[in-house]
Order: structure tokens, then C-alpha cells, then sequence
């Protein structure tokens, strides 16, 4: 997604979206960023740092929907239905929050609790985690410069060869000096 569409939808689109579902309220968000500081010990046992990365961005939302929004008994279970479709289908899609806009997300996980006072309404907690998408390509470098050549390289038919005795240039082998 572009940089203009995130623009258009924050704009335009309902304040909280999941996909292409609306939530009728969120309770909660809990935005997750981090990074990774890698540490390695040196000489003396200290640690040293050289370098970090980004993990990908998680949000927790806590969203509810009630049939009385659409005026209907089914309206929750559908809900839930088109939630548990997003998550199956494994296609990326946009999130956007009050906070900020996410694109590449995915459904980790689908919390729903239903007791007495809630059989008419959905309260679920989404776990939502980017996925790092890279674009890759594939080159050959020459037979002369890979490390490997007798296990990279293709066989071919190298003449008759001539066997040279060791002789004098071998010694028994007489351990540790």
C-alpha cells in the first residue's frame, strides 16, 4: 500500500478497521514495537552490542460488536465469521487505528470469550503481527571466484592425467614437536 493510500484511507475510512471490518467499539489497543539489540561476549566475558533490527510491529485489539447494530440475531456470528475468514485466507491486509495505519498484517490469534451476559454481543481480543515482505534475486558468479568450485561447478572432461609418485615429499607423521 502507498504512502497516498494510507493517507486516503486514515481520512476517509471509520477511525479503527481491521481489514475490511469495522469494529462497533475497540477497548483496548496495545501497539507493539521492538527491537532486537544483539549481544556478544569479548575477551574479558563483557558483552558488546554491534548491531539491532526490527522485529515486525504487533497489535493486541480488543473490539466488540452487538446484534443491535444491525438489528439482527445473526449479525455477531457473521462477524465472527468473516474474522475466522480473514485469518484463513493468510493475505495480507491494512489495519488502521487510532493511533496509526499498519499494512501487511496478518491474524496471529482470535480470543473470543461468551458467558451469560454476553451471548448476544462479540467480544474479541485480535492479535495482529506484520509480516516482513523482501523481494529476491538470483545471480551466478563465475566458476573462478566461488569458494567451493569442485562442489559448485559442473563436471567436464579434463584429458588423460599423468599420476606423480609422492616420493621424498611425503614424511611419517611424528605427532606434537
Amino acid at each position: 500500500m502507498s504512502l497516498l493510500d494510507d493517507a486516503f484511507a486514515l481520512i476517509f475510512s471509520p477511525t479503527r478497521l481491521i481489514g475490511f471490518i469495522i469494529p462497533d467499539v475497540v477497548v483496548e489497543e496495545v501497539h507493539r514495537d521492538q527491537l532486537v539489540i544483539t549481544d556478544h561476549p569479548v575477551e574479558q566475558g563483557a558483552a558488546i552490542s554491534d548491531h539491532a533490527f526490527k522485529m515486525p510491529s504487533e497489535i493486541e485489539m480488543r473490539c466488540g460488536w452487538s446484534n443491535s447494530t444491525a438489528g439482527t440475531t445473526g449479525y455477531v456470528q457473521a462477524v465472527y465469521q468473516e474474522l475466522l475468514a480473514l485469518q484463513q485466507m493468510r493475505q495480507p491486509f491494512s489495519v488502521f487505528t487510532g493511533k496509526r495505519s499498519y499494512s501487511n498484517m496478518l491474524i496471529r490469534s482470535l480470543e473470543v470469550v461468551t458467558d451469560e451476559h454476553s451471548e448476544n454481543a462479540l467480544l474479541v481480543t485480535v492479535g495482529l503481527r506484520e509480516i516482513i515482505i523482501v523481494s529476491t534475486t538470483t545471480t551466478s558468479a563465475p566458476k573462478s571466484q566461488q569458494s567451493q568450485a569442485a562442489r559448485t561447478t559442473s563436471i567436464g572432461n579434463g584429458g588423460a592425467k599423468q599420476v606423480q609418485s609422492a616420493g621424498s615429499y611425503s614424511t611419517p607423521y611424528r605427532g606434537p614437536q
